[in-house]
């Protein structure tokens, strides 16, 4: 069964969509200063951006070697980081998803602003007729 979604105007479409742009910049700062405090701590994680999608940067997270992970290099250390389940592949996953989400509500906001220009432009060629 289909959903309706109404829209009183595109001026509200824009509005929700500037609404969007904060959600998204509190986002992308968030993840980004997590990022950042990570690394100065010593962290094997790398952030890259891999160009724009929409009116955002995509980023693509990978681990790096570190001369000075922020744990024990020994074997308990050695154990707490490594592996699939391990802290380094968390990190990776838990940031990639932090820019990813940050990304799509990037996208949402583009689209709602598109979706109000069509809504603007269809109102206005009903309004010539």
């Amino acid at each position: 069964m289909a959903q309706v979604i109404t829209v009183d105007s595109a001026a509200g479409l824009r509005a929700a969509a500037t609404e969007m742009d904060g959600v998204y910049e509190a986002v992308s700062h968030t993840v980004t200063t997590l990022y950042e405090t990570l690394t100065r701590l010593g962290d094997p994680i790398c952030a890259v951006p891999s160009g724009t999608s929409g009116s955002a940067s995509a980023t693509v997270v990978s681990s790096t070697d570190s001369t000075r992970p922020p744990w024990a290099t020994d074997a308990t250390g050695c154990k707490f980081a490594t592996g699939a389940s391990g802290y380094v592949a968390m990190s990776v996953d838990l940031l990639q998803g932090g820019f990813d989400l940050a990304q799509t509500l990037a996208e949402f906001a583009k689209g709602m602003r598109q979706a109000a220009d069509g809504l603007q432009g269809a109102d206005e060629y009903s309004a010539r007729r």
